[in-house]
């Protein structure tokens, strides 16, 4: 019976790829050493369980396999240690081990095998968002409007009272007749007038000096912000 087992060498390599893929893309292309092979990239210590191996032998059996050449996965420069791998996995008793006899060897992975990996792992990814395009990138759930804050009060005196809302002063109504009520002097017919310029009484809708919400004649204080209304 043979020490390696095609589907060790198919499994190792799925992962070796999911595991670039992961990583670092590049070197799915550009290759790299054999020692990162089982010291950096797929530790038999921390990836065991992932690439579904019970022993250390099964797993390098796997490797030597990979580097040997069987399935085609993956090619070892230069050419001569790949052909001495696949004599020993010929080999009555193959030396599992032996790849580590040429950790400086460079490993250069088949690009079609590669993209059939990819192409798996895309079929099983979770399906788009409704409506979303293929290729396209995820769409952010819409955030939530903020909710509304409790208004910070002010103290006057000993009365607590809202923040005035900052806003437009209302401008000054035009006076209803062009006499003072209280004097009968002319009134000024360029602007608006609240108050005679000759008597000073009322004689246009007033305005709070602090907030610019409009007053009744007889208003005392202003209903938007309290304000005294001026004299």
């Amino acid at each position: 019976m043979a020490l390696i087992e095609p589907g060790d060498v198919a499994r190792l390599f799925n992962g070796l790829v999911a595991e670039l893929a992961e990583r670092d893309p590049g070197r799915l292309r550009s290759g790299f050493q054999v020692a990162e092979l089982y010291q950096q990239i797929v530790p038999y210590r921390t990836h065991r369980t992932k690439l579904g191996f019970v022993s250390n032998q099964d797993y390098e059996g796997a490797i030597l396999g990979l580097l040997a050449g069987l399935g085609g996965y993956a090619t070892v420069e230069p050419a001569e240690v790949q052909d001495t791998l696949a004599a020993e996995v010929d080999s009555p008793n193959p030396d599992t081990t032996l790849f580590r006899e040429f950790a400086g060897a460079r490993i250069r992975l088949d690009a079609a095998r590669v993209q059939d990996v990819l192409d798996d792992d895309q079929a099983y990814a979770p399906p788009p968002a409704p409506g979303a395009a293929p290729g396209s990138a995820p769409v952010s759930a819409p955030v939530a409007p903020p909710e509304p804050r409790a208004p910070v009060f002010e103290l006057a005196g000993d009365v607590a009272r809202p923040p005035v809302p900052s806003a437009t002063p209302a401008p000054a109504l035009t006076p209803s007749t062009t006499r003072c009520p209280g004097c009968a002097a002319d009134l000024p017919d360029d602007r608006p007038v609240i108050f005679c310029p000759f008597c000073g009484k009322p004689v246009g809708a007033p305005t709070c000096v602090r907030c610019g919400d409009q007053l009744r004649a007889e208003w005392t204080f202003c209903p938007r912000c309290g304000h005294a209304r001026a004299q």
